[in-house]
């Protein structure tokens, strides 16, 4: 990359930094303090306000291609190799109730040997941790080993009393966002799992495999399971609980309202059935019925998980649960589905976890269980390609996204790193994958459903892709 490069990524810096700014000042607000708790409201939701986050991406993204321009590329490297210990350093936050603790101690913060004390750690070796943590603007250090919270560590707070936390009275995750399970379980499960990528990649037997029992996650644990029946076992109680509310997590990855500009919700009529197919304990189809109050909408998930999802509804929406404007309905998805009059199957983070065959399963029972007039909306990552893209598939109504100006990386690189470490993820976790929008259509045609539109909100690599059945 030339000088002439480089100044190219200041004056995309430059102008996009003066877009956020008459951003803000137009809305009279103050950009959000990396030194202040998170708080929910219009500051940080203007982040992802639609007029301003092309400026946001390309700042993100500016501003990591300039660091590795400049950075020797050992050092870049080297930054990449001992990620491992960023997520290691989150898990010992997570499983001290670090967030939870700090916010208690208010904004002076607290000495890391009354922490250590709380928690039953070393406190010099705890400090160094916290160290790292706060050098990646994750906690402060106010004073030399006095750490605090700020708006990123904050963002994980559970919001539970800490004494109820410490001595295990209470769940952590229940009746949360599932913020703080997303980072558990990534750094828990997936980390884990994820130290023998190479060992299952370069298996004679698993690594040409696509069976969800050949996936890093098996060699790690050292099972011959997938990971769902896995995590069901009584060994794992804690674990499925933390999952559950981690798959609610997910609708953190993008705008709460995304799902709403997935599908014309409004066209649909008292009588239409929304069929939610894997939802989980069903936190989008929560933002569903708050937003449309007529909907009939069925919750499929396994046994067990239906349970944990009925308890969810009771205990943050019960008025859906009892009206049976909601109902859940346990349900095997490689089974033939029940539903035979659903208006929309709203399948949403469910094909990435699965392999081709398995999903190609999963969309064949759907489209037999379609009428001519049910629609299939699929939400997942549409991976973009890290060059620039002109590919047929990108002519579906909706589905072509804006690409980032030069020198940027055609999908703003760092900016869209979460949708690529999610597809690893996917990968490690069941031999899943996020898929490319034209391997995606492709899935779904071959199970006969034809694609008729694609929405995504701002441009992100999530979103929702429409499809109807195609003659058979």
């Amino acid at each position: 990359m030339t000088l002439h490069s480089l100044r190219q990524l200041r004056t995309v810096l430059n102008a996009s930094l003066d877009q956020l700014e008459a951003f803000y000042e137009q809305k009279n607000l103050d950009l959000p303090s990396l030194d202040e708790p998170y708080t929910e409201g219009p500051a940080e939701s203007a982040l992802t306000d639609p007029q301003i986050v092309d400026s946001v991406n390309a700042i993100i993204g500016a501003s990591y291609q300039l660091i590795s321009t400049v950075r020797t590329p050992y050092l870049s490297m080297f930054d990449a190799v001992t990620a491992c210990q960023m997520s290691a350093c989150l898990r010992v936050a997570e499983e001290i109730h670090a967030p939870e603790i700090l916010r208690e101690a208010g904004s002076a913060g607290l000495h890391v040997d009354q922490i250590a004390a709380k928690c039953g750690l070393e406190p010099t070796k705890l400090a160094r941790v916290l160290r790292l943590l706060a050098t990646h603007h994750i906690f402060l250090e106010v004073k030399p080993n006095v750490f605090a919270t700020n708006r990123i560590a904050s963002a994980f707070d559970s919001g539970k009393a800490v004494d109820a936390l410490l001595t295990g009275t209470i769940d952590k995750y229940s009746g949360t966002t599932g913020a703080a399970a997303v980072l558990s379980h990534g750094t828990d499960e997936v980390m884990k799992a994820s130290g023998y990528l190479w060992e299952t990649l370069s298996s004679p037997e698993k690594g040409h495999s696509f069976s969800a029992i050949h996936a890093p996650m098996q060699e790690c644990f050292k099972m011959n399971e997938q990971f769902f029946s896995w995590i069901e076992r009584p060994e794992n109680a804690k674990r499925f609980a933390r999952l559950g509310a981690a798959m609610r997590g997910t609708s953190l990855w993008n705008s709460p309202d995304a799902i709403l500009q997935g599908f014309d919700w409004g066209s649909l009529k008292s009588d239409d059935v929304i069929v939610d197919v894997g939802g989980g304990t069903g936190m989008p189809a929560m933002i569903v019925a708050r937003a449309f109050q007529n909907m009939k909408i069925v919750i499929q998930e396994r046994e067990q998980v239906v349970k944990d999802g009925e308890a969810y509804w009771s205990e943050t929406y019960p008025e859906a649960l009892k009206s049976g404007r909601i109902t859940f309905q346990a349900h095997e998805f490689f089974n033939e589905n029940p539903q035979k009059n659903a208006s929309v199957f709203l399948v949403r983070t469910v094909l990435h976890d699965w392999p081709d065959s398995d999903s190609m399963k999963i969309l064949s029972h759907l489209r037999q269980a379609a009428t001519p007039k049910t629609r299939l909306l699929i939400g997942d990552y549409m991976i973009p390609y890290a060059c620039r893209d002109d590919s047929p598939a990108s002519a579906i109504p909706g589905a072509k996204v804006k690409q980032a100006p030069a020198p940027l990386l055609a999908n703003y690189g760092k900016a869209s790193y979460l949708a690529y470490t999610l597809d690893l993820s996917m990968l490690t976790n069941f031999n899943g994958q996020e898929r490319t929008l034209p391997h995606l259509v492709d899935l779904c045609s071959r199970a006969g459903w034809k694609a008729v539109g694609a929405h995504r909100q701002d441009d992100n690599p999530f979103g929702y892709l429409v499809c109807e059945p195609a003659q058979i």
